[in-house]
């Protein structure tokens, strides 16, 4: 694995980016992604005071990969804000199970990143070399899967000890037979930035 150099530049967190103000039974989204290429989780706003929670949301777009992405959400009380638990690249529609009349929403996302899956070499003898800079205030993981994600597996992800919930610079290695590693963020102040360097030296 040669070196790699990964820059995450996030935009800030917006409550009406993908739509402000949607009503009645279908919501029109006037953007569909975020502006930093970045897989956002998405939040649904209620501008009013009534409940809604009776009613879902089915949100449609891809996930970091790219791939195909649907994630039904239960609609937000009153004056409630709601979110995804998927990382949204891209949101191509969100549709309400019921109308909410004439109370509106606003549809955006939130400061809970994910960056797109980097394989890595289970085979090398030498674990994957990770090294995390930071700019800015913020918060991240980077996680590790044992998936065979190069065949389509669904991974399942566990953070790296090192990388767990850190808000500062880090290095540190991935576990050897790891397959992927993908950065997560937590948390962020406007302006904050991040650098993951990745190297994965060749031994027996």
């Amino acid at each position: 694995m040669r070196p790699q150099t990964f820059d995450v530049d996030l935009a800030d967190a917006s409550l009406t980016g993908f739509a402000s103000n949607v009503t009645g039974a279908a919501f029109t989204l006037t953007a569909n992604a975020a502006t930093d290429g970045l897989a956002h989780q998405v939040s649904i706003k209620n501008d009013s005071a009534t409940d809604h929670s009776g009613k879902t949301v089915t949100l449609v777009g891809t996930d970091p990969n790219g791939n195909a992405l649907t994630e039904v959400v239960t609609g937000p009380t009153g004056t409630a804000t709601v979110e995804s638990t998927g990382y949204f690249l891209t949101l191509t529609s969100a549709t309400p199970s019921a109308t909410i009349g004439a109370d509106t929403f606003d549809i955006g996302w939130v400061d809970e990143v994910a960056s797109h899956t980097y394989p890595i070499d289970w085979r090398a003898a030498n674990p994957c070399a990770i090294h995390v800079v930071v700019t800015g205030t913020i918060n991240y993981t980077v996680q590790e899967t044992y998936e065979n994600v190069l065949a389509g597996e669904t991974p399942v992800w566990t953070a790296i000890t090192a990388f767990s919930a850190k808000t500062a610079t880090v290095a540190g290695t991935a576990t050897v037979g790891a397959t992927a590693i993908r950065l997560i963020v937590n948390s962020y102040s406007s302006g904050a930035e991040l650098q993951m360097y990745t190297s994965q030296p060749v031994g027996q």
